[in-house]
């Protein structure tokens, strides 16, 4: 099981590099959202107006559950928090690669900003539940 959990943390890794450095990635995205534009014009042209610019949501979700499934692959504290910012450090490789592998992404702050909270969300989840057990033991 624990291996099966470590494959599945590295293919998520491995989809979301590819995810980043693909030039599909933006035209689903901009599809998605036209979609939802077309379908219920009234409640998503509100959530739309409110959201910042970009995709920067979407870099925290994706990486985010990257560290989510890191985390849960790993079996100690310490091998976790390691892994999330070595997942962190290579989500700011991604981005800054971006221009390398596509013709319609570059490198942007706020991509790198929604990496590192998603990362970051995962990391805070799990500190708190780490000293929480340490506290009732």
């Amino acid at each position: 099981m624990q291996r099966l959990r470590t494959i599945l943390a590295i293919v998520a890794v491995v989809c979301a590099t590819a995810l980043m450095w693909s030039d599909s990635a933006i035209r689903w995205w901009s599809e998605i959202v036209s979609f939802f534009l077309r379908v219920n014009y009234d409640a998503t042209t509100s959530v739309m107006n409110n959201r910042p610019t970009g995709d920067a949501d979407l870099h925290a979700v994706i990486w985010g559950a990257c560290a989510l499934l890191i985390v849960i692959a790993c079996t100690t504290h310490q091998n976790r928090v390691r892994a999330v910012l070595v997942l962190a450090i290579w989500s700011l490789f991604v981005e800054i690669a971006q221009p390398w592998f596509t013709d319609l992404r570059s490198r942007q702050a706020s991509d790198l900003i929604g990496n590192f909270v998603g990362a970051g969300i995962v990391v805070v989840v799990l500190q708190l539940t780490h000293m929480r057990k340490s506290v009732t033991k």
